[in-house]
């Protein structure tokens, strides 16, 4: 549900007030003129949170946007999100408007996309709205010793995005006409080696929808269980936002 009336928004707030988290905004880097990367500091001492999950924020009177947290701490008690301003709809005009010492609710977190504990290797693929929960899966792996490995179809603008986070995924060009295909085609090259490690691995497929349906299509088809497959669409064309 991203839009509602004004009404049942407010009427939100308040049934939903005990798993809403005020926070203020200190510190603010722009990484590049349209990647922002967003601190919000506040009370995390009882919230759970696994990597990968969503935030769910009220952008103005009637819109809600879901976002991935690109770190957490609960003991340091702060939050960070890496914002894509693309200035395609209400949420890219709500994060391009943040400054420091504004304050935001947080709902969450939470949602079906987080880390997926006893797995040996993990997969993630995205793109430029990706790259904050990239970061963050990928440290995570690093922390537990867990073997991943990512694509990022990036436009050709955003390429050096991924290494401004200090993410090591590897980025392949996006393709207008034939989504996910430019990763497909560099993993049928690999196919040996690649398949014989699948069946220990969990694949995670985020951001543009039409791409993840394709790539979800290709992994099926090399017999990847679909419980092994975790996907979450951020963006899809014609639409403002999911």
């Amino acid at each position: 549900m991203t839009t509602v009336p004004k009404w049942l928004g407010d009427t939100m707030e308040v049934v939903y007030q005990r798993f809403m988290h005020e926070m203020i905004i200190t510190d603010i880097e722009y990484l590049d003129k349209k990647l922002k990367r967003v601190r919000f500091e506040g009370d995390f001492r009882k919230i759970k949170f696994a990597p990968g999950n969503v935030i769910k924020v009220r952008v103005n009177d009637t819109e809600y946007r879901h976002y991935t947290l690109s770190a957490f701490d609960a003991k340091a008690g702060f939050c960070e999100i890496v914002f894509y301003l693309h200035g395609l709809g209400p949420g890219s005009l709500w994060a391009e408007g943040l400054k420091m010492g504004d304050k935001a609710k947080l709902l969450g977190p939470g949602g079906k996309l987080h880390y997926s504990e006893n797995r040996e290797n993990h997969f993630l693929f995205g793109d430029e709205t990706s790259l904050g929960w990239m970061k963050c899966m990928e440290e995570e792996a690093e922390r537990k010793g867990e073997f991943f490995f990512g694509f990022a179809e990036l436009d050709e603008a955003h390429r050096d995005w991924a290494s401004k986070l200090g993410s090591s995924v590897k980025i392949v060009d996006k393709s207008t006409d034939s989504p996910a295909q430019p990763v497909i085609d560099i993993i049928k090259e690999w196919e040996e080696d690649f398949w014989v490690t699948a069946g220990d691995t969990v694949f995670y497929l985020t951001g543009r929808t039409k791409s993840i349906q394709a790539f979800r299509k290709f992994l099926l088809s090399k017999g990847i269980r679909s419980k092994k497959i975790i996907t979450e669409p951020y963006w899809a064309e014609g639409k403002s936002g999911l």
